[in-house]
């Protein structure tokens, strides 16, 4: 018996509920103990926060660092006061305690691929920060 799992893109579940755009989990449902891997995608104008939240929130982490990785498209995130702008292949080391938000201000759809480590419970992890965009 193999001692590893494939996951087609199919089979990956959609966590965003009823939010636009999708946010794909990979890590969880395949078995992995240590890893958290997700894509989210973003439609143009979309902000990634989960579904029925107020998209001028940013949020960060108490012991999270995570990877963003744009595979299409490009996003603008917000780490601290800071504003970047990220096209395929840029990627971002995000520290825990780092507030952080993103969204597509571009015209066509972006993906990005986030990795950190597996936590039972996220929105445990996570701290809101309230009009975090509308700060800028």
């Amino acid at each position: 018996m193999a001692d590893y799992t494939i996951m087609r893109a199919a089979e990956a579940p959609d966590y965003t509920g009823d939010a636009p755009g999708a946010y794909f989990g990979y890590g969880r449902p395949m078995g992995a103990e240590q890893i958290s891997l997700n894509v989210r995608d973003l439609e143009p104008g979309q902000a990634h926060v989960p579904p029925g939240e107020d998209p001028g929130k940013g949020h960060s982490h108490k012991t999270i660092e995570e990877i963003y990785f744009v595979l299409d498209g490009n996003v603008t995130i917000k780490l601290g006061d800071d504003v970047h702008t990220l096209a395929p292949r840029d990627a971002v080391h995000i520290p825990a305690t780092t507030p952080r938000a993103m969204r597509n201000d571009g015209d066509g759809a972006a993906s990005v691929l986030m990795v950190s480590r597996l936590i039972e419970d996220p929105r445990s992890e996570s701290e809101w920060h309230e009009g975090f965009w509308r700060a800028e």
